[in-house]
């Protein structure tokens, strides 16, 4: 009887010892797939950002960029908040030494943004499994979710059409990812520096672009829900959550000194009608369309919803942080745009909500992870990639041939010594970058209804009312020639 017990007993040993091998080997095949995925992102997110970079012209935002950075650095500071407000001069003076050392091409200038784009491929794995840690299984799935993370980072349309425009957004979103790494660590962790680098990066985010505010709704939001799961007895009840708040309070303080002057220039902004092209579209219907504008797919969109629904349904029975955090990255800009639409100034535009599209794909991934077969987790996987690479292949942008336009009122014998009026305005920097340096002062926005320059490149865009271009086409009645969205007109 007993030789019989003890067989038993020697049997379950050898049972609970086979079960813990299996259970070992899935954590490390997650554990594997996770950093598998992340080099496959790295590799098809640096490929997608640095491939011909300089295939279309540069565009009128980034003509505000360069015209910025290539001044001295008294002077660019000086002159940034009327070349491009909304923002502080950081990303221009970072771009301002990037050119000291590597010239103002356009491949150049936008390859600023394409590293930058693809060292946040790294960021979000490591912000997302920073979110996802919690116990050893945990801490293996983690790996994995922020490994599908950063793939949908890397292959997202929209990111990559962010990181591929030498424009300040991919620096904006690098920060926000730091920020939010250190934000959720100081939480777990309770260490002074990871506070003090929360509140730095979140002063950067926002130097970067002013719309990086609506992270701090967003995590203002995520501390207000910390505060009702600690009544319940949830998840809050192990956070530091007074400290975190002070974070945020602390980005806000560390940009004071820089306060005065840019509200200044954003109220001369407004009242020269810097935003008046924004038109007011009722918040949520805007918000679905920009998420679906970010996938760049429909079918994609869709398994998207239905992967953070799945996510969602799927730790239903639990506390899950992680996804309430996501949902406030999502909900916290759509508030703060749809309170600023009551207000009057309406700001439905999809770059200014980068980090709700960031929401978008991290819950996505987060349902991707929560399949309990790592065959169905594949196969999801094979799904996302084949639908985002059609994604990819059939965006298109709208872009204007400023270097085809200039390059034909340049082959004008009268252009030598005429002046070059440039409509709409804000594109004459770019007019003056593809223009040969002796020649760049000559380049100019219309000073008045008609201008009196000889020489006028148009591009009618949607800003730009009908009655004003038929104005302008009786004032230059002369068609030189046309370029993709853009004509040359002679008087």
């Amino acid at each position: 009887m007993i030789s019989d017990l003890s067989q038993t007993g020697e049997q379950r040993r050898h049972a609970f010892g086979a079960f813990r091998q299996i259970f070992d080997s899935w954590l490390n095949l997650q554990v594997n797939a996770g950093r598998v995925l992340l080099g496959i992102a790295i590799l098809s997110g640096m490929a997608l950002r640095f491939n011909r970079l300089d295939a279309m012209s540069m565009t009128a935002d980034e003509g505000a960029a360069w015209a910025a950075a290539a001044e001295p650095v008294k002077r660019l500071l000086a002159l940034q908040p009327q070349l491009d407000s909304g923002k502080l001069a950081l990303y221009d003076l970072l771009l301002h030494y990037w050119i000291a050392m590597f010239g103002d091409s356009l491949r150049a200038i936008r390859s600023l943004s394409a590293a930058i784009g693809a060292i946040s491929i790294l960021l979000i794995f490591w912000m997302v499994r920073e979110l996802a840690q919690g116990g050893t299984a945990a801490d293996s799935q983690s790996e994995l979710v922020g490994g599908i993370a950063a793939l949908l980072f890397a292959t997202n349309v929209a990111l990559v059409d962010s990181a591929r425009t030498g424009r300040m957004y991919p620096l904006m979103t690098a920060a926000e990812l730091v920020q939010i790494f250190f934000f959720v660590r100081a939480q777990r962790q309770g260490r002074a520096v990871s506070y003090i680098l929360a509140a730095l990066f979140l002063s950067l985010a926002i130097a970067a672009n002013f719309t990086a505010a609506f992270l701090v709704v967003a995590e203002s939001l995520w501390v207000g829900y910390l505060l009702i799961a600690r009544c319940d007895d949830g998840p809050g009840r192990r956070c530091r959550i007074a400290a975190s708040a002070l974070s945020l309070v602390g980005g806000g303080l560390l940009l004071l000194p820089f306060a005065p002057g840019a509200l200044a220039a954003s109220r001369t902004a407004l009242r020269e009608g810097a935003l008046d092209w924004i038109r007011y579209r009722p918040p949520l219907s805007w918000f679905c369309r920009a998420l679906l504008s970010s996938v760049g797919n429909r079918w994609l969109f869709r398994l998207f919803l239905a992967l953070a629904a799945f996510g969602v349904w799927r730790h239903r029975t639990g506390r899950a942080p992680n996804q309430v955090f996501m949902g406030a990255m999502m909900i916290g800009p759509l508030a703060a745009i749809a309170i600023l639409g009551l207000l009057g100034r309406p700001m439905m535009v999809d770059r200014y909500v980068i980090l709700a599209q960031l929401g978008f794909l991290v819950l996505a991934a987060l349902g991707v992870a929560a399949f309990r077969s790592n065959i169905g987790t594949a196969l999801i996987v094979l799904l996302i990639v084949w639908l985002s690479a059609r994604a990819l292949r059939h965006f298109s942008v709208y872009w204007v041939d400023w270097r085809g336009a200039v390059a034909i009122a340049c082959a004008t014998t009268s252009f030598s010594h005429e002046r070059l009026g440039v409509v709409p305005e804000y594109a004459a920097n770019v007019v003056r970058y593809y223009l040969p340096p002796e020649r760049r002062a000559q380049a100019s926005g219309l000073d008045s209804q008609c201008g009196t320059s000889q020489i006028l490149i148009i591009s009618p865009g949607p800003s730009i009312p009908p009655g004003y271009i038929a104005e302008l086409n009786a004032c230059y009645p002369h068609l030189l020639g046309r370029a993709t969205r853009a004509e040359i007109r002679a008087r």
